[in-house]
């Protein structure tokens, strides 16, 4: 529990990336260390696993345990978010990255229990989703505000 309250708290010493026209709000690195360590020892884990079954002749069933919860956690990773003159764009993994006009942003609201915001387009589609554990959320929030007029923002 301290462990994540002392990378939240590093979020907001942070300052997102300018690239040019646009900003890169990017993981924590601190954050990024810490799912790299956990997937490394991840992997170990399953390779050993592997290993022993096939020595010992039994099944290989014991290896989906650890490669499902890799798999959890790879797509449960926080995805970079940035901004420019276009609107707000999220790189996702499985299909291509999610982007959201500034005059196509239907509302802001941020999660009550997990802090995260969501900004929803009038497009339909899932939201964009900032993760507090994305370098500058309040900074994203007021770029929002700024550029989305006539809009419900909590």
């Amino acid at each position: 529990m301290l462990l994540f309250w002392w990378i939240r708290r590093s979020t907001k010493k942070l300052r997102p990336r300018e690239n040019g026209a646009g900003v890169e709000f990017s993981l924590v690195p601190r954050m990024h260390v810490l799912i790299e360590i956990v997937i490394v020892s991840l992997v170990a884990f399953t390779a050993l696993t592997v290993w022993e079954t096939v020595r010992k002749g039994e099944g290989r069933y014991a290896a989906l345990i650890p490669l499902s919860v890799l798999a959890a956690i790879l797509l449960a990773k926080p995805r970079t978010v940035w901004t420019d003159h276009e609107g707000i764009h999220q790189r996702r993994w499985l299909r291509g990255d999610r982007i959201i006009a500034w005059n196509e942003i239907a509302w802001m609201k941020r999660g009550r229990n997990t802090g995260t915001t969501y900004v929803k387009s009038r497009n339909g589609g899932r939201p964009v989703s900032f993760s507090p554990l994305l370098v500058g959320q309040s900074r994203f929030e007021r770029e929002v505000r700024e550029h989305a007029r006539n809009v419900e923002l909590d």
